[in-house]
């Protein structure tokens, strides 16, 4: 479980925690971390500056998601926005340890990256 960012179609950084590690929230089990937190903490090491200046003071500057394991279903989640390929999903598979039988892959609109059109039809699909 855990979260990351990709950058160039690369795992930049990522923070992974095992199953009995994760922090518990209903039928799910995530990471101990989350993105803005641990991204001040990547700021702080100096680990972002491998990033070009213009993406390193937002968090949700490059591509991002999350893993969490459903124990009701008993599978792992990857959750992505709509920038990542099929390769890149594989690379986070297999970064995190995960069994390629036991996760899906299921994009999220918290990590899309969209332009304000395409907001305000989904807002207006919505509400």
């Amino acid at each position: 479980m855990g979260i990351f960012w990709l950058y160039k179609h690369e795992i930049a950084f990522m923070h992974a925690v095992s199953l009995a590690e994760g922090l518990a929230y209903g039928d799910a089990v995530g990471g101990t971390k989350d993105h803005a937190d641990y991204w001040e903490e990547l700021r702080s090491s100096g680990e972002l500056e491998k990033l070009p200046v213009v993406m390193r003071d937002e968090y949700f500057r490059i591509p991002r998601g999350r893993v969490v394991f459903r124990r009701d279903q008993g599978r792992f989640y990857v959750y992505h926005g709509n920038n990542v390929t099929r390769a890149d999903l594989e690379k986070i598979r297999k970064a995190f340890g995960l069994n390629k039988a036991d996760t899906t892959f299921e994009q999220d609109l918290h990590y899309c990256d969209l332009g304000a059109e395409e907001w305000e039809n989904i807002m207006n699909q919505i509400g």
